[in-house]
């Protein structure tokens, strides 16, 4: 009898025992370290981000699984904000909680049905080329420049829209190459312009096509020529570029490849409003990846908003992120070097600079 309670005694033990350490590998909150990095003197959130991860976007995910990073309360950039020296931070393998490096694309879910609409996926169908889609080019530096406009026959007008005729004065160097019948393009420049994250950082030159002109005279030191087409009022001053006209379908098509990046800018012509709202359907916005990346025409993507760490109600230095909430798509008009020319095909809110795109696979 005796060997029979201390048998179940036994049983006891040890049932209590795999139940305990399976309890605590269900409970566990966050995975295991894999590696280890003590905070040197003038390292940020943002620089081990980019650092470690190569993706400087994903600061929130480091914060949230260090509770030991401590930033000051109210801080309005603590991705910027200099980190004690000495402090140890945990380095976690990029498949865990950020959705921005998720390697398999998996459709948004949980969308009521009202906006079930806005999610369907774009026909693959050759849309109609439209030139105001392709006003738009951010490049390192500004463009090349071959004139401006100095005035035209009616001294009292001070815009031009088409049909008008200007005058323009050309760069010597380029004048000796004009002749009647070319046609340039008319364009303003923006920049240089930061990046929406690091503020510190110099993105590019934003450059916006406003119009088309064509030479119908070269007999003087100003150039004559006509407005053919004016996307808005052109004034005195603007500037002269080579435009070339393309004239073809854009074919939508998805990709076996996960690419994420993050919208730098919106390409935009309301630049003297006090209140410029976000992109929506049909604006355009640039991306910062492009032809180096893997980037090509006609590429669908999905557009989301970052979700910033929120305080756990249980235990106050600890911050969770909450998943990237699904706002738009969008398709690359043009890829360039290091950057894309994206049009938002479907909104379900304001798009913004800072926002996070995935590549739509296969």
């Amino acid at each position: 009898m005796l060997n029979k309670f201390r048998f179940l005694t036994l049983s006891a033990v040890v049932a209590l025992s795999l139940t305990l350490g399976y309890s605590a590998q269900a409970f566990e909150i966050f995975p295991r370290p894999e590696d280890q990095y003590t905070v040197q003197r003038g390292d940020t959130l943002y620089g081990l981000a980019e650092g470690f991860y190569g993706n400087s976007a994903l600061w929130p995910f480091l914060w949230n699984q260090n509770p030991a990073i401590h930033i000051r309360e109210g801080s309005a950039a603590p991705e910027n904000q200099a980190l004690v020296p000495g402090t140890k931070v945990n380095l976690f393998h990029k498949r865990y909680p950020y959705g921005a490096m998720n390697q398999t694309y998996n459709p948004p879910t949980g969308v009521p049905e009202e906006v079930r609409f806005v999610i369907r996926k774009v026909p693959l169908e050759g849309i109609p080329y439209d030139k105001k889609y392709f006003r738009y080019k951010l490049s390192p530096r500004p463009i090349q420049l071959w004139g401006y406009i100095v005035t035209s026959p009616d001294e009292n007008k001070t815009w031009y829209l088409e049909r008008d005729l200007v005058y323009i004065r050309f760069r010597p160097s380029k004048k000796q190459a004009i002749l009647v019948g070319d046609r340039f393009g008319v364009y303003r420049d923006t920049g240089p312009i930061t990046h929406p994250i690091n503020t510190e950082r110099n993105i590019g030159w934003l450059t916006q096509l406003v119009g088309e002109v064509e030479v119908i005279s070269t007999g003087h030191d100003l150039v004559t020529a006509i407005i053919l087409e004016s996307y808005m009022e052109l004034a005195k001053g603007d500037k002269i570029c080579l435009f070339t006209p393309r004239d073809r379908q854009i074919v939508p098509s998805k990709t076996h490849r996960l690419l994420t990046g993050t919208i730098l800018t919106l390409a935009r012509h309301e630049t003297c409003s006090l209140m410029v709202p976000g992109g929506l359907e049909n604006d355009v916005v640039f991306i910062d990846r492009g032809e180096c990346d893997g980037m090509k025409e006609g590429m669908l993507l999905s557009i989301y908003r970052p979700a910033l760490p929120v305080p756990d109600p249980y235990f106050p230095n600890r911050r969770v992120t909450t998943p990237d909430a699904f706002v738009g798509e969008g398709m690359v008009l043009k890829a360039f070097e290091k950057n894309s020319t994206v049009l938002i095909t479907r909104s379900r809110e304001e798009i913004w600079p800072g926002q996070i795109i995935k590549t739509v696979s296969d």
